[in-house]
This record gives C-alpha cells, sequence and structure tokens, in this order.
C-alpha cells in the first residue's frame, strides 16, 4: 500500500509531508514510523486526545507569511550547546568528561510510533541527521543545552538523552520557531539511580505550529525533575510520557504558560505507574489573556501490581480577561488498592480584594496585576534547583506580564 493511499483524502499539508517522505532515502524503520503516522494523518478536534488542537487546520495556508525573529531566554552563558536549525545539526568540538554525543544518518527505530503518531512522523523526516543520541555518565555540574530553532519551512528532530546508572545533569531545551511547522521527538531513558533536570523553554512566531513529544522510561531508582514554561503560538502541544519502569523512581511535572491574543498551548501527559513504591507530583499554572486558548490533559496510570504508588497532580489558571479560554481533562485510572493519588483543577480571576489593596499604596494597576500573576504561578518553578536558571524563567515571566497586562 503506497503512503499516498495510506491518508484518505490527504490535505495540502499531509501532501507535502508524503512528498517529503518520499525524497528521503527509505528503510524498514523509517517506513514503519511514517506508516504510524499516515495511518492517523494530522491531528484534528474529532481526535479525542486532540480536540483543543487542531493540527489539521492550523496547517492550512495562513493569510501572511511574515516571521518575527524569536529570542531565546537563555542565549547568553558558557554551556554547551548542541543544536538544530535550518543549517543543520551542530555541536561543540570540545565535550564536557563523561558527556558524548553521535549522529545517525539511517533511521532509528521508534518503539511508540503507533501510539505517537505526531513523534512517529518526526523521526520518521528527522534527517541529516537522523538521530542525535547523548549519553551521560558521572555527576554533571554545568548545564547541557539542546536548542530547536526552526525557521519558516517545515523542521523535525529526534533526539535520545539516556543517563546512565547514577548519572545526573541539567538538561536545557529551547523550543524556537520563527513561523513553520516543527516536529521534536525525545526520548529520556534514566538507568538506576540516574538523575534529570529538564527545563523546557518555548518561543515562537504568532504563525508557528510547534508539536514537542517527550517519551521518559525510569529505573530503580531513578529521579526526574521537569519544569516548562510557553507563550504559545498558533499551536503549541507540549507532550511528555513517563513510564515508571521499577521501584523507587520519581517525576516531577511542573509547567506554566502564558497566553496573549491568538496564541494556544497544550501541555498534555500522561505517567503510567508500573512498578510499586513511585511517585509522580504535577502542578501546572496558568494565565491567558482575551483570544488566547489553553488546554491541558493529564492522566495518571497505575497498575495492579503498583502498589504504594503515590501521585498528585493540578491544574490552575487565571484567565484575566473576558473572552479567555482554557480546557482541562485530569485523569485518574487506578487498579491498585494501596495507593494515594489525586487530581485537581481550578479557573478563576486576579483577586479584586488583594489587587484593590495594593491600588491603595500607590502601586499601579499593571504593576499589581503582574505582581499577582507572577505569585500566582511561581510555584510551577519551584522546583528548579539552580537559581540561575530559575531566575531566568522568573524574568522571561516578569517581563511578559509587564508587557502584556
Amino acid at each position: 500500500m503506497s503512503n499516498q493511499t495510506l491518508i484518505h483524502d490527504p490535505s495540502p499539508a499531509e501532501t507535502r509531508l508524503i512528498e517529503a517522505y518520499n525524497g528521503l532515502k527509505t528503510d524498514a524503520r523509517r517506513t514503519r514510523a511514517f506508516e504510524a503516522f499516515a495511518a492517523k494523518g494530522l491531528p484534528h478536534r474529532r481526535v479525542e486526545g486532540w480536540r483543543w488542537s487542531d493540527v489539521r487546520a492550523a496547517l492550512k495556508p495562513s493569510k501572511t507569511d511574515s516571521a518575527t525573529p524569536v529570542g531565546d531566554a537563555f542565549s547568553a552563558g558558557a554551556m554547551p550547546v548542541l543544536r538544530f536549525s535550518k543549517e543543520g545539526f551542530s555541536a561543540p568540538a570540545n565535550r564536557p568528561p563523561g558527556v558524548r554525543w553521535t549522529q545517525q544518518v539511517d533511521a532509528p527505530a521508534f518503539a511508540a510510533a503507533e501510539e505517537l503518531p505526531m513523534a512517529a512522523l518526526a523521526s520518521a523526516l528527522a534527517n541529516s541527521p537522523s538521530i542525535v543520541t547523548i549519553e551521560i555518565a558521572g555527576e554533571q555540574t554545568q548545564p547541557l543545552k539542546i536548542e530547536f530553532d526552526a525557521d519558516a519551512a517545515d523542521n523535525f528532530a529526534h533526539v535520545e538523552i539516556v543517563f546512565r546508572e547514577g548519572a545526573s545533569a541539567t538538561i536545557v531545551e529551547s523550543h524556537l520557531n520563527q513561523g513553520g511547522f516543527s516536529s521534536i521527538a525525545l526520548e529520556y531513558t534514566l538507568e538506576k539511580n540516574a538523575k534529570a533536570e529538564r527545563l523546557v523553554y518555548q518561543a515562537a512566531d504568532l504563525n508557528a505550529v510547534q508539536i514537542v513529544t517527550t517519551n521518559v522510561h525510569l529505573y530503580e531508582n531513578a529521579n526526574f525533575s521537569q519544569t516548562a514554561f510557553a507563550t504559545g503560538s498558533k499551536l503549541c502541544r507540549v507532550e511528555t510520557r513517563v513510564v515508571h519502569r521499577e521501584e523507587g523512581a520519581n517525576a516531577t511535572l511542573n509547567a506554566a504558560y502564558l497566553l496573549g491574543d491568538k496564541r494556544h498551548v497544550d501541555f498534555t501527559s500522561f505517567v503510567r505507574h508500573s512498578a510499586g513504591h513511585c511517585q509522580t507530583a504535577q502542578v501546572t499554572k496558568g494565565a491567558v489573556k482575551k483570544g488566547g486558548k489553553g488546554a491541558f490533559q493529564g492522566k495518571f496510570y497505575v497498575a495492579r501490581n503498583a502498589q504504594k504508588t503515590d501521585a498528585a497532580m493540578a491544574h490552575n489558571t487565571l484567565l484575566l480577561e473576558d473572552g479567555a479560554e482554557v480546557n482541562a481533562k485530569p485523569e485518574l485510572e487506578i487498579y491498585a488498592d494501596d495507593v494515594q493519588c489525586a487530581h485537581g483543577n481550578t479557573a478563576g480571576a486576579l483577586d479584586a480584594d488583594a489587587l484593590f489593596y495594593m491600588r491603595q499604596r500607590g502601586i499601579p494597576l499593571i504593576t499589581a496585576k503582574a505582581m499577582l500573576t507572577q505569585s500566582f504561578i511561581a510555584e510551577a518553578f519551584a522546583q528548579i534547583t539552580d537559581d540561575g536558571l530559575r531566575d531566568i524563567f522568573e524574568e522571561e515571566a516578569r517581563r511578559w506580564l509587564m508587557n502584556s497586562l
């Protein structure tokens, strides 16, 4: 069966993706990944998990093709940078001790292709290289940065990050898009006693469509901490899937989003507790102005043998103006009987009494709103261990609030 016939009545964007695939050197693994995508096509609102993130509609030709340059909050600093851009992949000549990265020309196997068709698309169309594998050993005191800088064209990348037994490091990811379509697939594997801190920064032009899909596999006593900050785009989805494979693993999944008019972000997560005595903590905070659209979808799945699971999920958002929109779907699916699991979801406005109190003390209205909103989302940044990196997120949030409210 040809790839064209796998997608019934393909849209112009899907036709473009088929043409891109046909222009690459094919092998069985690339074919399997692309066919997993093609079997479902671009997600749209009639697909349950994508009803608030209609990629097919977002990729229709825009009335304008102009693009605004996007800045990177983490552009400064001495950390090593691995960069994906229209010029290709680049990396420092000197590698930190205990860190190794390799490039692979041939397409790798992507195990979750059928479950994650957009990540399968990224794996199938990533080229030159098809995948970059980063191996981390020992304790890394300096953060490592991975930068994805997409232009107005289609961009795809596949990155695998492996933390060897007992290794620890901070990974900073910048996901930038100047106005095109990008799909990034990342795979984190943490071996026994490994510790990873992942910081995700997203910024894009208003016309950009961004998909960032991450698979995380945690083994015995591994510790994975993720903090993401997003200001959205025409459509942006940051999806994280975590599997607790062995006992004693811990995961933290925190995020904050600030959205203005015509900006969209979707934080989706699925955490599977397959082993007992594991913990997951998740806090997502958001603030949305008129015309902005936020979405949160979080699910904890606890298998029958995953006793002593401790998992808590919270999503809280502020609707800063009439016309702001936020959709949320927190879920628990539990088959074990000796667990502590909870989820919560709230939406509201800024406290009018607190605003009045601050105005009475001479604080300008915009500054008062910014201070209250920043205080509200601060919990999402609380688990960042490096004060300097946490300050960058907080300063970006402060700048957005002062310029947007």
